[in-house]
């Protein structure tokens, strides 16, 4: 097997792999958090009894003493919802004083005194109690670089000793058990540190969620094109969706949903500061139409209605699944807020109330591009993060479409091309206009020649410096007698490429034809 099949062979694979988590798929089998006691010699399983067998599905686990009352307490970090989780320990309140904490600061070696070991020397015990300084713990994990010693009872320290990086060691006197200090490099002595965070929880069982409704309220961090861009009317004809100058609800319903039926009837009067447009996905055809009449006139729905089919239900999924790590099964009714261009602003699934799409009317339909990141989270706050470059969501939306929409993703890898900087913009451009370039060969093989010649004149559009396009193109034109519009096309092949023997050859011909007809 050649390299190239190989890495052909890698990529789907990730790519099925990633489906899957999408999907609700977890990499190891939704790996719940486990505790274990030590029973000297062996081990029991005590996850349920301490209270940390949550229906999670973990990731990384960062051990500290968080609300520094002297015993560690934990973070949970899962891919699952809740993100993270906050465990304090609180199990033995009395044992809180028999503890040390040191934090390290290196001045000859690395700040953090990274691969430093502390040593405990405790009074009557020939024993040492010995703990170093990592950079790292677990698999996505770091836990805090305070340096901690869980104590014996009546525990006295006659000193403590570091190994600073370097091989250089110090030892201190003086230290209090139950108490947390702060150890410089190059000093002789050590600084307390009193306590700064009090922190306090109910005392009460956290809520696990075991399902979701499927209802939400989703205001998007960027605008999006909406990969419906036709359908079929009350009259049974196609017909392109127009780019209102206003914003418009976009309901997807079913006429054997419940839900829908009160969603449509929601809107017996259309609201002033939006228009409503109701696409019934059960399919095009008489009969579909015909049910769908008889719920709007039923409903007394007031607004504009049609019917899409099955290919355009799968494309709004697809679109979901490029917007969200996981994408719960299509299901109605599902709307979009569409600002003026037909680019979502808003995504609402299962039912919906009319004060919410008229309050983000107000807000998100007329929000530039730069704040409608600030109105994406249900929840007030400051980002710590950049925002994404403007190119990021339409191409990582064209990668996850073209596979099975390669030409309802054109519009996408478009408008992630002028979002682009200037390097990123001819890459891009260049890869839209050989897509509409195979897609105008493909049309033409087919006979479709009118979308073959919207194909075309979108690759010239697209990059016009390809000399095979202007070629081709014109050998289709000149093949259905368009021979001036051909010639043209030949002439800008050759303007491009001098050295291109089958675009002279096919001028020399079209010349000679229209010399004959006297032109």
């Amino acid at each position: 097997m050649d390299d190239g099949k190989v890495v052909d062979q890698y990529q789907a694979s990730w790519k099925a792999i990633m489906q899957q988590v999408r999907d609700g798929s977890s990499w190891s089998g939704y790996e719940r958090n486990c505790a274990f006691l030590n029973t000297g010699g062996q081990f029991a399983d005590v996850s349920h009894v301490s209270g940390l067998n949550f229906s999670d599905d973990g990731r990384g686990i960062a051990v500290t003493d968080w609300d520094q009352d002297g015993d560690l307490d934990l973070w949970f970090r899962n891919r699952t919802a809740p993100r993270l989780r906050l465990m304090l320990n609180q199990s033995r309140p009395e044992r809180a004083s028999r503890h040390l904490a040191f934090r390290l600061t290196g001045t000859e070696c690395n700040r953090d005194a990274i691969g430093a070991v502390v040593e405990v020397h405790l009074e009557g015990s020939d024993r040492r109690l010995v703990r170093s300084v990592r950079a790292g713990e677990m698999y996505l994990s770091q836990s805090s670089k305070w340096v901690h010693f869980g104590l014996p009872e009546d525990a006295k320290v006659t000193g403590v000793s570091v190994l600073w990086p370097g091989g250089v060691r110090s030892t201190y006197e003086g230290i209090e058990v139950g108490n947390r200090y702060g150890v410089q490099q190059g000093e002789s002595s050590v600084r307390r540190i009193e306590r700064r965070r009090k922190l306090t929880l109910e005392d009460a069982p956290l809520p696990t969620v075991s399902a979701s409704s499927g209802q939400a309220s989703i205001v998007l961090p960027a605008p999006v094109g909406l990969p419906i861009s036709s359908y079929v009317d009350e009259a049974g004809k196609r017909t392109s969706l127009s780019k209102a100058d206003s914003p418009c609800l976009l309901l997807l319903w079913s006429a054997g949903c419940d839900h829908c039926q009160k969603e449509l009837a929601q809107f017996t009067k259309i609201p002033d500061d939006f228009k409503v447009l109701a696409l019934c996905v059960d399919g095009s055809g008489a009969e579909q139409r015909e049910i769908a009449r008889d719920l709007i006139a039923k409903t007394g729905f007031a607004g504009n209605w049609g019917m899409i089919g099955a290919n355009q239900v799968e494309q709004v999924h697809v679109l979901q699944e490029a917007l969200f790590d996981s994408t719960p099964k299509l299901a109605v009714p599902l709307s979009f807020l569409l600002r003026p261009g037909n680019e979502i602003v808003a995504i609402y699934r299962g039912p919906i109330s009319s004060k919410v799409v008229s309050y983000d009317c107000q807000t998100a339909a007329r929000a530039p591009d730069v704040a409608l990141r600030n109105l994406a989270p249900p929840f007030p706050g400051r980002w710590f993060t950049l925002s994404a470059p403007p190119a990021f969501l339409p191409n990582m939306i064209v990668r996850r479409m073209q596979e099975r929409y390669p030409e309802e993703a054109l519009p996408y890898l478009h408008r992630a091309a002028e979002k682009s900087g200037i390097i990123a913009k001819q890459k891009l451009f260049a890869e839209l206009g050989l897509r509409h370039y195979f897609f105008a060969a493909k049309f033409a093989s087919e006979q479709k020649m009118g979308k073959s010649d919207d194909h075309y004149l979108k690759s010239i559009e697209a990059d016009p410096r390809n000399p095979s396009v202007h070629n081709d193109f014109g050998s289709s034109l000149a093949g259905r007698g368009r021979l001036e519009e051909g010639r043209k096309h030949f002439s800008e092949a050759l303007r491009l490429k001098p050295d291109f023997p089958l675009a002279r050859k096919n001028l020399a011909k079209v010349t000679e034809l229209l010399e004959k007809a006297g032109k």
